[in-house]
C-alpha cells in the first residue's frame, strides 16, 4: 500500500442501486434504537460507505485508515451491517463493517471493525465478529488475530491479548507496510476457532 493511498479522496459517491438481500439474514434492533439491520458480504458499491465509516474512526486516531485501491481490492473481504429501511435524507446506508483477511492456511486477520457512532451498543460488533468466525470456519481458519486499541470489546468476545513476540510469523509481514510500525500503540489478540 502506497503512503497516499490512504488519503486518496474518491471524486464522487458511487451510485446507489439495489442490493440483494441474503434471506437467511434476520432483521436485528431494539424496541428503544428501532434500527433494523441485515448483515451480507459487502459489493463494490459498498466500497465509499466503508471509506466515510472507517477513515471517520481514523481520523480519531481510532483504527488504520484505509484508501479506495485497499477496499476495492479487498472488497471480498468484508461484511456490512446495511439499514433494512433507507432512511430518505441519509446518503449512508451501511451502519457497521469489519473484513476478514487471510493471510496463510490457518490465520486471518480481523481487521476494520467499525460501527456507526448512533448505532453502538446494540450488539452488532458481537454479530459482525460472529459472522467472521463463521465464513473462516468455513474457509478452514483455525486462528483468528487482530490489532486493536479496542482490547475489551475483543476481550468480550473471546480474544486474549498476546504479546508480540508470540503472534503468528506471517502477521510480521503486513505489519512492515503499516504506518505505524515503528510506534504501534495497538494490541495483538488471538482467538482460537
Amino acid at each position: 500500500m502506497h503512503d497516499t493511498d490512504c488519503f486518496d479522496v474518491p471524486p464522487h459517491p458511487l451510485p446507489r442501486e439495489k442490493r440483494p438481500r441474503d434471506p437467511y439474514l434476520v432483521p436485528h434492533g431494539r424496541a428503544e434504537n428501532p434500527v433494523n439491520f441485515s448483515l451480507r458480504k459487502a459489493t463494490i458499491a459498498d466500497v465509499r460507505d466503508i471509506l466515510d465509516l472507517v477513515n471517520g474512526f481514523a481520523g480519531e486516531n481510532l483504527m488504520l485508515a484505509r484508501g479506495p485501491q485497499y477496499l476495492f481490492e479487498n472488497v471480498r473481504d468484508f461484511v456490512v451491517a446495511v439499514k433494512d429501511q433507507p432512511v430518505p435524507d441519509e446518503d449512508c446506508q451501511i451502519i457497521a463493517c469489519a473484513s476478514l483477511h487471510v493471510l496463510w492456511e490457518d490465520v486471518a486477520e480481523v481487521r476494520s471493525t467499525a460501527i456507526h457512532p448512533d448505532c453502538q451498543k446494540l450488539g452488532l460488533g458481537k454479530q459482525l465478529i460472529d459472522f467472521l468466525k463463521v465464513d473462516a470456519k468455513q474457509l478452514g481458519i483455525k486462528t483468528l488475530f487482530t490489532f486493536t486499541l479496542a482490547e475489551e470489546f475483543f476481550k468480550a468476545l473471546g480474544f486474549i491479548r498476546q504479546k508480540r513476540e508470540t503472534l503468528p510469523s506471517k502477521v510480521w509481514g503486513e505489519c512492515s507496510r503499516c504506518p505505524k510500525f515503528f510506534k504501534c500503540d495497538e494490541v495483538g489478540m488471538i482467538l482460537e476457532i
